[in-house]
């Protein structure tokens, strides 16, 4: 059983935005997992529309080691909890994704085009890249021009940006922006473990 242990005050929610923050910047992990080892409970995709083809921009294409103007899926979705249909959006995510470099197996490429799978939990041997983890609103993104819009319900308190990785190539660009929802809820778990140890300190 989860025990609850909401956020008292509007710093509190702020510090534990700050805090995976400072994880994201510092662990490769996909963030499917690492959102989902803060609420402590499993998550699921919602797509928030089709799939759509997008064509990347040169930007796009140098972080992805595409050609200028390739083709790459647009994917656009939010975070929910796995069990339900009435639980909060947790997290709104847009992914750029090169379909061929997953090299998923079938049952993967199904899952995928059905869409309820995070990507993060698709690619196994997948690895995160950090461009960005703030707690402060990022000026207009020049890799995303047309974000995933915020509802009106959702109250953004993190941005971030990566790139996902596999087996050392890059698969997707991927934009999140975690919704205050998930850092009013249960306190979360104690990540330190999975940070790497500090260097040794030198002494001249």
């Amino acid at each position: 059983m989860i025990h609850s242990v909401p956020a008292a005050r509007p710093d509190d929610a702020e510090a534990r935005a700050e805090t995976m923050a400072r994880f994201l910047r510092d662990v490769p992990v996909p963030f499917t997992r690492v959102l989902s080892l803060w609420v402590g409970y499993r998550l699921r995709r919602d797509p928030r529309q089709p799939d759509t083809p997008h064509s990347l921009t040169p930007r796009q294409a140098h972080l992805l080691g595409l050609p200028p103007h390739a083709t790459v899926t647009r994917r656009e979705g939010y975070l929910v909890p796995y069990l339900g249909d009435q639980g909060p959006r947790l997290a709104a995510i847009t992914a750029l994704v090169h379909r061929r470099s997953l090299e998923l197996d079938e049952p993967g490429r199904e899952d995928l085009a059905k869409g309820y799978v995070p990507l993060g939990v698709l690619v196994t041997d997948a690895r995160r890249a950090t461009h960005y983890a703030t707690t402060t609103r990022a000026p207009d993104d020049p890799d995303f021009a047309d974000p995933l819009p915020d509802e009106p319900d959702d109250v953004p308190a993190l941005w971030c940006q990566a790139t996902l990785l596999s087996a050392g190539r890059p698969v997707a660009l991927v934009r999140e922006t975690v919704y205050r929802a998930a850092f009013t809820g249960r306190r979360p778990p104690d990540l330190s473990f999975h940070l790497p140890p500090a260097p040794p300190l030198l002494v001249s």
